[in-house]
């Protein structure tokens, strides 16, 4: 009973990743409306909002998992402390292709839901550099 108490106090950080990753997926995935059309200012126009919004919400995303899983108390062993090393070298690398799948997945669903929202590869790609960039931030601090 205790290894299952620690297995879960290992794994409670990974909250705030969950939560925004499903505000991600309601936002990504939910049918286009009308409202969902957004005026910018003159200056912005132009600009790949869009592209900017993915690359951003993938960044947050590998961001609070980097930040609260990977940063989580090392006093709280899962299993053996060779085991724990083991898997801490893995989490970062499992972290960056789950998220980078995950784009690809919604970016199939929009495709294949046709729900008004268009699947894009140039979302995907700013999918995968927004996680790919924190990912270099994260490693350096």
């Amino acid at each position: 009973m205790s290894q299952i108490i620690q297995i879960i106090k290992s794994k409670i950080s990974l909250i705030p990743a969950v939560t925004w990753g499903f505000l991600v997926l309601y936002l990504t995935l939910r049918p286009k409306s009308a409202g969902d059309v957004v005026s910018l200012p003159t200056w912005l126009e132009g600009l790949p909002i869009d592209k900017i919004a993915h690359f951003g919400f993938w960044g947050i995303w590998y961001g609070l998992y980097a930040v609260f899983f990977l940063n989580r108390n090392a006093s709280v062993p899962l299993i053996s402390p060779e085991k724990n090393r083991r898997t801490n070298t893995k989490e970062p690398i499992l972290g960056i292709i789950t998220l980078i799948v995950m784009g690809a997945l919604i970016e199939i669903a929009q495709y294949l839901l046709n729900w008004g929202r268009e699947a894009e590869w140039a979302d995907l790609a700013a999918d995968a550099a927004g996680v790919l960039i924190v990912a270099l931030f994260y490693k350096r601090f």
